[in-house]
């Protein structure tokens, strides 16, 4: 007779049951516990990721690369575009319009020319072009070679800009207020007849 688990009232049969549940509870936990490459010789399991390994035998050398921008009082020199273009390609240049705004390509600050810079001091109107040689942008302190113009361009040619009474001269955001200002003050005119008597 083995033990009995159980309550009283349950038939034998169940405990051969539990039993033979035990028993091959305890192969699956034996083949659990064993290793794969024990259970099977032939068959060896693949890596699917080699992860980098952390050696302390052998510190990293870190440097630092860094730009002085103090020194960069070179201007950079644009790419001639006209000695590409033919002569007849010339004529077909947008207009560009000096809104004398400059802005810093390093820390954004805007230098305007109507308002020139106090802590300079330069006077208001002062043109960036005219600026002294050790003049640098006053939040970062980089040379004038970083500023970059915010000029507008026209929407139309420079050879065509005094021809249409003065509207080639308009930017394509001046143009499009004009057209649709236009449209939207005769849509009021019309309506407007209507509340006539």
């Amino acid at each position: 007779m083995g033990i009995y688990y159980g309550c009283p009232s349950s038939p034998p049969h169940t405990v051969r049951a539990g039993w033979s549940e035990m028993r091959m509870a305890s192969a699956l936990s034996l083949h659990l516990s064993t290793p794969f490459s024990q259970l099977h010789p032939s068959l060896k399991p693949k890596k699917l990721h080699d992860f980098p390994t952390l050696s302390l035998s052998k510190p990293r050398k870190l440097s630092v690369n860094s730009v002085d921008i103090s020194k960069e009082d070179t201007p950079v020199k644009p790419e001639s575009e006209l000695e590409n273009l033919g002569p007849r390609r010339l004529e077909e240049k947008f207009a560009v319009l000096n809104t004398g705004i400059y802005e810093c390509r390093s820390c954004g600050y805007k230098y305007d020319e109507a308002v020139g810079d106090p802590s300079y001091p330069l006077p208001p109107g002062y043109q960036f072009e005219k600026l002294p040689d050790d003049w640098r942008c006053p939040t970062c302190g980089a040379a004038q070679s970083f500023f970059q113009s915010k000029s507008v361009q026209i929407a139309g040619f420079a050879q065509n800009q005094q021809y249409g009474l003065g509207g080639n001269s308009l930017t394509s955001g001046q143009k499009t207020i004009l057209i649709y200002g236009t449209l939207l003050l005769f849509f009021a005119l019309f309506l407007s007849g209507y509340f006539l008597q």
